[in-house]
């Protein structure tokens, strides 16, 4: 199965495990009365929560690319569209985070940087799927016979 994923599969694999990382993670911290408070993904208002929404629909998508889901359950969708869209809000999400922290004079945790290198990683999946230029690797035959699936 592995030898069938291209490198955008891997692209969204990669950030989907990122990405469920980033949310765990402190995103920011700040001082309030006498006390320190650190705040992962899943508190940090609608934003942590629709970040884990995306980071799920990705390893959704990817799952049913490979057929682990069942397509027949999901709507008719194109894959190289959804796999845009979804990008697109959690790149959104990530950047409204990131102005809401300058303006608040929060400072900017480790899980938050992780969520910026995972959709880093998105944005890199869907522009290759988009391109046409990711072909999963098969191997022929001196003839033209095909080694692989």
């Amino acid at each position: 199965m592995l030898r069938r994923f291209t490198l955008a599969d891997w692209a969204a694999g990669l950030s989907g495990m990122l990405g469920l990382i980033a949310v765990v993670v402190p995103w920011y911290s700040y001082t309030s009365a006498q006390s320190r408070v650190t705040v992962n993904g899943f508190r940090a208002s609608l934003f942590g929560d629709l970040f884990f929404l995306t980071v799920a629909a990705t390893m959704l998508l990817l799952l049913a690319r490979h057929g682990v889901i069942d397509r027949r359950s999901l709507p008719a969708f194109d894959e190289d569209t959804a796999f845009a869209a979804i990008t697109a809000i959690a790149v959104g999400t990530v950047l409204m985070q990131i102005v809401l922290n300058a303006s608040g004079g929060r400072s900017m945790g480790p899980g938050l940087v992780l969520a910026i290198v995972a959709e880093l990683v998105m944005v890199a999946g869907a522009w290759l799927r988009r391109s046409g230029s990711d072909r999963p690797f098969v191997a022929r035959f001196a003839d033209g016979e095909r080694l692989t699936d």
